[in-house]
């Protein structure tokens, strides 16, 4: 989703993601996937990054893009095999010589899902991961749609029909569709999601490279944002579970805890996952907001 309630200054694309010869000694590179909608050079994201440059001026910054094309990228948000992105994207990180000692990263709603999986699926280097109001544990409803856009609401109305959501074509092509998870259908979705219900290794085949690789990050940080009306429910960024009545259980009772599922339980334990809250809409957070999470998380001196 875009970036809301940011201050658009005039920084040039250029100016802002820009790739840097070297990396401070004290700084560690910063890599942004952008959300659902929005595009890798879009004037949102050029702000936030040129924030994160502004507080952390000796790292190097990367935006993830599926294409060179603004308006294609921001499509390939929308419209999308999820999977085949995670490779392209981890293919494309490794040919980033700025990026081979290892990196920071921050995922925008469905960019800090898409992060997260090519964490565990690639072993990237990523010291530390922190999403803001990202679906880790699915969504119920699909994006809501603006009030007059009548298109966007036949196209959910029909999509959230039974059985439509898990249709082949509609799991490899509509990407919110592949990280839908709804209690109601919980085991149509263990059959036949096409991305959730793999990194989150809820099947029973479990992929213990998943769990390694996760685990094995020094720092999680999770953003809910508690007025979130986009991501339903907006404790899925917190990784929320529901109980056998449908109620939501504090994240020690997930199976994700309970369970050992990705190697959150380690980091939990050791106080390596950080729950953060903004009391505001989705994606609605302030300069100074991202100030803070850019000097107390990113880099070698981080104070988290």
């Amino acid at each position: 989703m875009y970036i809301q309630r940011i201050i658009v200054e005039s920084l040039a694309a250029s100016n802002i993601i820009k790739k840097v010869t070297s990396v401070g000694d004290d700084e560690r590179p910063v890599v942004f996937w952008h959300g659902y909608g929005d595009s890798y050079n879009s004037t949102a994201m050029q702000h936030v990054i040129g924030i994160v440059r502004e507080t952390k001026p000796d790292s190097y910054t990367y935006s993830i893009k599926l294409d060179d094309d603004d308006s294609k990228d921001q499509r390939l948000s929308m419209f999308s095999d999820v999977n085949m992105d995670i490779d392209y994207v981890c293919k494309q990180l490794r040919e980033v010589d700025s990026l081979a000692n290892g990196f920071d990263m921050i995922g925008f709603s469905q960019g800090g899902l898409f992060a997260r999986a090519a964490v565990e699926r690639c072993a990237l280097p990523v010291h530390t991961l922190i999403t803001f109001g990202s679906p880790h544990s699915g969504i119920s409803d699909l994006p809501k749609c603006s009030p007059n856009d009548w298109l966007c609401k036949k196209k959910n109305d029909a999509l959230t029909k039974p059985g439509n959501i898990w249709r082949d074509w509609v799991q490899n092509t509509i990407v919110p569709a592949q990280y839908f998870r709804r209690r109601d259908d919980y085991y149509e979705y263990l059959e036949k999601s096409a991305f959730l219900a793999d990194v989150n290794n809820e099947r029973e085949n479990k992929q213990q490279l998943y769990k390694d690789n996760l685990g094995s990050l020094e720092r999680l940080v999770l953003i809910q944002f508690e007025q979130d009306q986009t991501v339903v429910p907006k404790c899925t960024a917190w990784f929320c579970d529901e109980d056998d009545e449908g109620n939501y259980v504090s994240f020690v009772d997930t199976k994700f805890y309970r369970k050992d599922l990705l190697g959150l339980k380690s980091l939990y334990d050791n106080g390596q996952i950080d729950f953060l809250s903004v009391d505001d809409d989705h994606m609605s957070f302030s300069d100074d907001y991202l100030r803070e999470i850019a000097q107390r998380y990113l880099g070698k001196n981080s104070t988290a």
